[in-house]
């Protein structure tokens, strides 16, 4: 996923009963310097994580997103955890529109805020509000497909829809799906032909749980003080999952830092994959092309040399760790022993100081002696 806009938070700048602005907070000046800074983009993919806000602003908005589109720009709009009240017409403004995962997507009617006035003023503020809501109806009911005799009680009733039912009334065109990669692994060695390997083929899940475990007991041993997703490129490079824990797979949308900064751009993993990141979101799973779908192991003769070849390694690495405490051990007991000849010198040290005590009397006939004068000492 490419040129990727956020449209995050609350859609203008409301403040909150403190008179405090809300944030995080989309407003149409951040969506058009969003896309400016995309240099002639030929397609953009707007994503959307928003509880709604000011209509006004909803429109400009989605009118600016139209005007893109006009310019042969190709949009597709992606619903993230929440999608309510004005921000789903910019959703809609999408060709591809995806729900990720399970959002919240609702619809309802516009709200007014309390006015004061007389009759004339609130009956036209009455038909402004009356006409807003019509707007919305017919947009919606031209954008889905949907009559507007079914879409105005849902309005009405303030209704959050499901995936299933945002697809079914045509709000939504499907589920964002990420790729797995398809794996294969081949012993070219016994070279057997496809009838022998029908018989010995290890599953895609026996092989997942048997690999999983071994590599579960190397990270265990290594560092079990991992608690983040830690992720590493074909080059070494570490990428954290900060709001991961280690068992979970990293999804379009998850948050991940780099050297203690945003992620950005493209890393490829030795698995094949690419991870893509914008402004330190995921924003796209690239799949390794010319894959297979199984896991096959054409010998299971081979199979258990290499397994037996992992765990021999996984044994050296508990006997390289065992030395390393065993090193670490010797070294708390040298410093134990340098602490305890510290304290001896710094006694002997003691003992050869002054005999020196205070006594006042002495300290008045010095006084005296010195003609009157006071010596202080700071």
């Amino acid at each position: 996923m490419e040129n990727v806009i956020n449209i995050l938070g609350t859609i203008g700048e409301i403040p909150d009963e403190g008179g405090n602005i809300i944030v995080p907070n989309t407003t149409f000046m951040k969506v058009v310097q969003q896309v400016e800074a995309i240099n002639n983009p030929v397609s953009l993919n707007f994503i959307i994580e928003s509880p709604g806000g000011y209509v006004e602003e909803g429109d400009e908005i989605h009118d600016y997103i139209e005007s893109l589109k006009s310019k042969g720009v190709r949009v597709n709009t992606y619903a993230k955890n929440v999608c309510a009240s004005i921000a789903t017409k910019l959703f809609l403004a999408g060709e591809q529109r995806l729900l990720i995962g399970d959002p919240e997507f609702m619809i309802h009617n516009p709200f007014g805020a309390s006015i004061e006035g007389d009759a004339d003023e609130l009956e036209l503020y009455y038909k402004e509000l009356r006409s807003v809501e019509n707007n919305l109806i017919n947009f919606y009911s031209e954008k889905t497909g949907t009559s507007k005799e079914a879409i105005k009680p849902l309005m009405k009733k303030e209704t959050s829809l499901t995936n299933e039912q945002a697809i079914q009334l045509g709000f939504a065109t499907g589920v964002y799906q990420v790729t797995q990669l398809k794996a294969v692994a081949y012993f070219k060695k016994y070279n057997l032909n496809k009838e022998q390997m029908s018989k010995e083929v290890l599953t895609k899940t026996e092989a997942q749980s048997m690999f999983k475990k071994m590599g579960d007991s190397i990270k265990a041993f290594l560092d079990p003080k991992i608690k983040n997703k830690l992720v590493q490129d074909a080059t070494g490079i570490e990428i954290d999952f900060t709001g991961l824990e280690d068992e979970q797979t990293p999804v379009i949308g998850d948050i991940a830092t780099i050297e203690g900064s945003a992620a950005e751009g493209e890393y490829l993993l030795p698995n094949g994959e690419t991870y893509v990141f914008v402004a330190g979101a995921l924003t796209e799973i690239r799949v390794a092309e010319g894959t297979e779908q199984d896991v096959v192991v054409e010998d299971p003769e081979a199979l258990a040399i290499f397994q037996k070849q992992f765990e021999n390694l996984l044994e050296e690495l508990v006997s390289e760790k065992t030395q390393v405490l065993a090193l670490k051990k010797e070294n708390e007991t040298i410093i134990e022993s340098v602490d305890e000849l510290k304290s001896t010198i710094k006694a002997m040290k003691k003992s050869m100081g002054s005999d020196f005590k205070h006594d006042p009397e002495k300290k008045e006939k010095k006084k005296d002696d010195q003609g009157g004068r006071k010596l202080y000492k700071d």
